[in-house]
């Protein structure tokens, strides 16, 4: 770690970062009512984008229909119990939260999560491996050793508080792709690693998709990672653009929370059921319930359909059809006039 040179621009840029994590507190206080809801919804655009992440031999339609948090379904083929585990463990992992300590246990036992019913994925076999006592190099060490090695170095430097933690997890992520201690699937597990370790130290994680921010990168990613794998068995390794690209997912993470929890502190301060209307009035001429939904994820279904049928019976709008998935249509002009009420805490929901 000692020979890693941080350019200044990049420097700037984790000043900036870390500036914006301390904003956490008060996110937590300001989502507290909806924490659950927010959540959720980015449980489930986590699992969305990391299925085309990993690009894994699924249908659009199905891949939304897997995502959701809310529903279990029956796998029907092993791409879809590999991402049916990993929504289970990216749920168990938002649910611990900043509890979570690295462990080689730890480790493993997401390994089983992640390839249960999938594939018989497990630490490999070290032929040249001897007891600990006689061990001369790294290599002489079991799998399992290399492993609780790894980890154990880990949590040593990053416990001394000398390096940024970040430039840690960067380099934790290249070790343990390289080292290659597992029969299949490394990246995998490095990456849901790294999502843990990222999640544990910025709070962010739970409001926003790091896998959402993470997919329009991959081509760079990758790039930066076989940057990174040069002379990595030197322990010459070369991470500063990986860590760019992990600093800048982090950081279009916490803009997009700040631009969100702007969104949420003005409709917190008014009826739901005037904001809804107000973006039906300023949207498209035709629009879908679905598509109020997702610009108003805390409000309630009961809520939405309340304002549908008053702004039905007022003329304003008028359905297009029937079932969930019908239409509605605009009647009224875009520029009616709209006036936001203050929130009744006695009849909102």
């Amino acid at each position: 770690m000692e020979r890693i040179h941080m350019p200044s621009d990049l420097v700037i840029q984790l000043f900036k970062l870390y500036e914006s994590k301390g904003q956490s507190f008060y996110y937590k206080q300001l989502f507290q009512r909806d924490d659950e809801v927010m959540a959720r919804n980015t449980l489930e655009t986590d699992i969305n984008s990391i299925a085309y992440y990993l690009d894994l031999n699924l249908t659009s339609a199905r891949i939304k229909l897997l995502s959701d948090a809310k529903k279990e379904y029956v796998t029907k083929n092993k791409e879809e119990t590999l991402l049916y585990n990993i929504k289970e463990a990216l749920a168990l992992i938002q649910s611990i939260g900043d509890t979570f300590e690295m462990t080689s246990n730890e480790v493993k036992d997401l390994s089983i999560t992640l390839f249960r019913n999938y594939k018989d994925i497990r630490l490999k076999t070290n032929p040249r491996a001897k007891i600990p006592k006689l061990a001369k190099d790294f290599e002489d060490f079991s799998t399992d050793e290399q492993l609780q090695r790894l980890i154990k170095e880990f949590n040593s430097v990053k416990k001394t508080g000398k390096y940024e933690v970040i430039q840690l997890i960067t380099n934790f992520y290249i070790d343990f792709i390289k080292l290659d201690l597992f029969t299949e699937k490394n990246d995998v597990l490095a990456l849901i690693l790294v999502y843990t370790m990222l999640s544990k130290e910025f709070k962010v994680c739970r409001y926003e998709s790091f896998f959402e921010k993470l997919l329009p990168k991959k081509a760079q990613f990758e790039t930066a990672f076989i940057q990174a794998s040069f002379n990595w068995i030197e322990g010459f390794s070369q991470t500063e653009a990986l860590s760019r690209v992990f600093i800048s997912v982090m950081h279009e993470m916490h803009e997009d929370v700040k631009i969100k929890a702007h969104e949420y502190e003005f409709e917190r301060k008014m009826n739901k059921a005037d904001s809804i209307e107000n973006t039906i009035l300023k949207g498209p001429h035709v629009f879908s319930k679905s598509e109020i939904r997702d610009q108003h994820p805390y409000a309630s279904d009961a809520t939405i359909n309340r304002t549908l049928i008053s702004m039905k019976e007022r003329g304003v709008i008028r359905p297009l059809g029937n079932g969930r998935s019908a239409k509605w249509q605009r009647l009224a002009s875009k520029q009616e006039k709209f006036t936001p009420t203050q929130l009744n805490i006695f009849n909102e929901e």
